[in-house]
């Protein structure tokens, strides 16, 4: 394995002692970044273009946040994320094929796990979409 440059922050962890049972991973979340647009969408849930539109998300446990970055920037982020439509907060050993969305009714879960993921986006220096000007 390479050496890391001086100053990098590598967002990643090896998985080998984790596939030969020796091990397991140091990390207790997991993100996944997708900050543009992918083709071919994946039916899902109440969103028929998952994988078209620049997204985040985090796992972490039980739990799953969705974080659409459009509706986040275009209807007014945190200040209304009660109303504006733009996570998706999933408890997917429950629920394993993301059809419950439980954002309205566990918004401490929704705060933690969105919190996070904004600080994964400054650790790691996450590229993120912004309004056109």
């Amino acid at each position: 394995m390479g050496k890391v440059p001086e100053g990098v922050n590598l967002d990643g962890e090896s998985l080998v002692p984790l596939l030969k049972g020796t091990g397991s991973l140091q990390r207790q979340s997991v993100f996944w970044h997708f900050p543009g647009y992918l083709n071919d969408p994946v039916i899902r849930g109440r969103d028929h273009d998952f994988r078209t539109r620049p997204m985040s998300v985090v796992r972490k446990g039980d739990w799953k946040l969705h974080l659409f970055h459009e509706e986040w920037l275009l209807d007014g982020g945190r200040e209304n994320v009660d109303t504006n439509n733009s996570i998706e907060l999933y408890n997917i050993r429950e629920d394993i094929g993301e059809r419950n969305n439980l954002i309205a009714i566990d918004k401490r879960k929704r705060d933690e796990l969105l919190d996070e993921l904004f600080r994964w986006f400054e650790q790691t220096q996450a590229k993120l979409p912004t309004k056109e000007p």
